[in-house]
């Protein structure tokens, strides 16, 4: 039998909203490449405004996943780490 911990309704509300933020910054935005060949037709900026703009969202999107959500203090009670023989 696998063994979790155990979490409140909110933790488990802001992991979603965190995984689905991270998702989107890993496959909905351009690489620096196809930013590059695209900006320009798709956007109408330039390479350096449209990587400046992508850099500002990609913030913002990180600032929304953290928004109100705090990491608990952790106490570790004892610790032996295996000693390799």
């Amino acid at each position: 039998m696998k063994k979790g911990i155990l979490i409140t309704e909110k933790q488990f509300v802001n992991m979603q909203k965190m995984h689905f933020i991270l998702k989107r910054i890993a496959k909905d935005y351009q690489t620096p490449d196809q930013l590059r060949k695209s900006s320009e037709k798709e956007y109408g900026l330039d390479y350096e405004e449209a990587l400046e703009y992508a850099y500002e969202n990609i913030q913002g999107d990180a600032r929304d996943a953290i928004k109100g959500v705090s990491i608990p203090e952790m106490k570790i009670e004892s610790f032996n780490p295996v000693k390799p023989k």
